[in-house]
């Protein structure tokens, strides 16, 4: 299965899992069709560590946008691992406002990268 395929899936397994209640669930899985998204969109991506993942997408999106969209993109993107790792590995639990939030900022974010380092702003389908 591809990157992307993965994370299309993922990106509508954290849809449903607010809609059912599953709110730690929503943040993991969104965080990680993020993720995902990225590591199709940077070329020659050597590393599976989030914060260089973080790293490699600030470069990218600097040399394709511009540094302040950059910073906005890698600190964004660091706050959805945050979120994500309180969710995976912390005591906290979402709530069902906080899980659609950060559901809606991960959207944002995918389609700010996609559209930023896709040609025609765009991902293939299928």
């Amino acid at each position: 299965m591809s990157k992307l395929l993965k994370a299309e899936i993922l990106l509508e397994e954290a849809r449903m899992d607010v809609e059912h209640g599953s709110y730690n669930e929503a943040v993991s899985a969104s965080y990680f069709s993020l993720r995902l998204t990225a590591e199709h969109l940077i070329r020659g991506l050597m590393t599976t560590k989030d914060d260089k993942i973080a790293n490699a997408l600030y470069r990218e999106i600097k040399r394709k946008c511009g540094e302040e969209r950059a910073k906005r993109v890698k600190e964004t993107y660091l706050f959805l691992y945050n979120e994500r790792k309180k969710a995976d590995h912390r005591p906290h639990l979402f709530t069902k406002d906080e899980a659609r939030r950060i559901l809606e900022i991960s959207e944002s974010l995918r389609r700010e990268i996609v559209g930023c380092l896709t040609e025609r702003g765009d991902l293939p389908t299928g």
